[in-house]
C-alpha cells in the first residue's frame, strides 16, 4: 500500500491505497484508488475539495464526530482540511476522486462557492461523477473537454444556491447562441472552457450548466458529434484514406477513430463508406 507522507494533511493527487490510475484536466486531478479488505485509514486531511465516487466495496468513514457507510454509486463531497479515517469491509473498495483546483471554486467576482451536503446517493451529482468516470476510463483527444465541462458542472450541482448566485448576463440567449457557434466552427480546434466562457462574457460555472441545459450535452459531446459530422464528409471522398480522415478530424489514430465513429453512429467508417451512395448521414446518437 503507497503511504503518503507522515503529515495527516495530504497534498493534491495524494491519496492512502493503491493507486490504480491518475489524471489531470481543466482544473481536476482524477484518479482511482483501491483499498485492501479490512484496512483502515488513520485521521487525515487533504489540501485540496474533492469529491469521491464510491465504484465498488463497503466501507465506513468517520468525520466531525459523525460517521456514514459508503456504498457504491454513491458521490461524498469532502472539503479542503476535513479530518476524516475509514474503514474498510470484508471486500475491496475501489473509489474515483475528483480533486478540486481552487481556483475553480470561485466565480469571476472572487467570491468561494459553499458547498452543500455531504453524500449523494443519487440525482445529477451521481450522474455527472458517473460521465466523469467513462471520460477518466477512456479517454480521447476531446476528453480534456469534456472533464472540464463535466467537473464544472459537479461544482455547481454541490454548490448552495447556485442559482442564485449565478452570472447575471441581460441577453443569456444571445452568449448561449454565441458560445454555440463558436464550438461548431472551431471544433476541430484544441478548445477549452475557459477559452470558450472568456469569449462570450460568463464564467466556466455558467457555460457548463447553461450549454447542457439548453442544448441537452455537453460542450464535449457536441464536439465530438461535429468532428464525427465533419468526418463523415470527408468519407465521401474516394482519394481520402480513412486513416488520413481520422487525422483530419482530430483523432489520434485510425483504431480511436472507428471506435468512436462507431459509437456515436453505429457502424464503422468502412461500413459508412460501402454505404456511400446513400443521401443520408448516420444518426448520432449523442
Amino acid at each position: 500500500m503507497h503511504r503518503p507522507a507522515v503529515d495527516p494533511r495530504l497534498s493534491q493527487g495524494n491519496f492512502y491505497g493503491e493507486m490504480l490510475k491518475q489524471h489531470d484536466a481543466g482544473g481536476f486531478s482524477l484518479s482511482q484508488t483501491r483499498y485492501r479488505p479490512g484496512s483502515t485509514l488513520p485521521r487525515h486531511s487533504h489540501e485540496s475539495h474533492y469529491v469521491c465516487f464510491v465504484l465498488s466495496g463497503t466501507y465506513k468513514e468517520s468525520y466531525e464526530r459523525r460517521t456514514r457507510s459508503c456504498q457504491p454509486s454513491m458521490v461524498l463531497y469532502h472539503p479542503a482540511g476535513e479530518l476524516h479515517a475509514q474503514y474498510f469491509d470484508k471486500t475491496a473498495v475501489d473509489l474515483f476522486r475528483v480533486e478540486v483546483n481552487p481556483a475553480r471554486l470561485r466565480y469571476a467576482s472572487h467570491s468561494d462557492l459553499s458547498m452543500d451536503g455531504r453524500d449523494f446517493h443519487g440525482g445529477l451529482p451521481v450522474g455527472l461523477a458517473n460521465k466523469l468516470y467513462q471520460e477518466f476510463r477512456e479517454p480521447d483527444e476531446v476528453s480534456h473537454l469534456a472533464i472540464e465541462g463535466l467537473g464544472l458542472e459537479l461544482i455547481a450541482a454541490l454548490a448552495r444556491d447556485s442559482e442564485g448566485r449565478k452570472d447575471r448576463s441581460p441577453r443569456p440567449q444571445r452568449w448561449l447562441g454565441q458560445a454555440h457557434e463558436l464550438v461548431k466552427s472551431r471544433y476541430l480546434e484544441h478548445l477549452t472552457l475557459n477559452d470558450i466562457a472568456g469569449s462570450v462574457g460568463v464564467h466556466p460555472v455558467t457555460l457548463a450548466r447553461e450549454f447542457r441545459r439548453h442544448y441537452d450535452c455537453t460542450v464535449g459531446e457536441l464536439v465530438r458529434r461535429e468532428r464525427i459530422g465533419f468526418a463523415c464528409r470527408e468519407l465521401l471522398k474516394p482519394e481520402e484514406s480513412i486513416a488520413d480522415v481520422a487525422v483530419s478530424a482530430g483523432f489520434y489514430d485510425q483504431s480511436h477513430f472507428a471506435k468512436v465513429f462507431k459509437r456515436l453512429t453505429g457502424i464503422t467508417p468502412g461500413e459508412y463508406r460501402i454505404s456511400q451512395s446513400s443521401t443520408l448521414i448516420p444518426y448520432l446518437k449523442i
